[in-house]
């Protein structure tokens, strides 16, 4: 049995995820700012993205014998995948691994403003998703993913940097 991340389940979290926010807001009394709604937004679409590209398909009829689940030696992966396969997919590996996390790196500095606990946040997010593939049986748990993610995500946050300090205030001006 595969299960698939389609559009079905990506609309299903997107309005779970408005109507939790919209029914917290009203209960709380909250006023509804769509300048901080709009970076939550981007941020938890962002995480999204990330776990449907990670975690998806799963596939729950595979066995794990004979199977390779992690690897701890930094590099070894992209090396080799540098060394037997087409030049292509070593930078759609590496660069993909990379790539994933920027915006989310970019969205969560937006939200809180302070590198070491955004760091520490994709760093979290990453392991967290490392363990998770550890225990389903076609995907790899290694080190590299960690450190490419984790690079991503401060590459994100350099950039949210980088980005006019004026349009920064625009989106976080109450």
């Amino acid at each position: 049995m595969i299960i698939e991340f389609s559009e079905f389940i990506f609309f299903g979290v997107i309005f779970s995820y408005l109507g939790i926010v919209i029914i917290y807001d009203y209960f709380m009394h909250n006023k509804f700012n769509y300048k901080y709604r709009f970076i939550d937004l981007c941020l938890f679409l962002s995480f999204i993205f990330i776990i449907s590209q990670t975690l998806f398909p799963i596939q729950l009829d595979t066995n794990f014998n004979g199977f390779e689940i992690y690897n701890l030696i930094p590099f070894k992966v992209p090396i080799s995948i540098y060394i037997d396969y087409d030049f292509s997919y070593f930078i759609h590996q590496v660069f993909g691994n990379i790539a994933l996390f920027i915006p989310f790196g970019f969205f969560i500095f937006l939200k809180n403003s302070n590198v070491r606990k955004s760091i520490l946040i994709i760093f979290l997010l990453t392991l967290s998703i490392e363990f998770i593939q550890g225990f389903l049986p076609y995907r790899y748990c290694e080190i590299d993913d960690v450190l490419l993610n984790t690079l991503g995500g401060y590459i994100g946050i350099l950039i949210c940097k980088v980005v006019n300090k004026r349009h920064i205030e625009v989106l976080t001006d109450t």
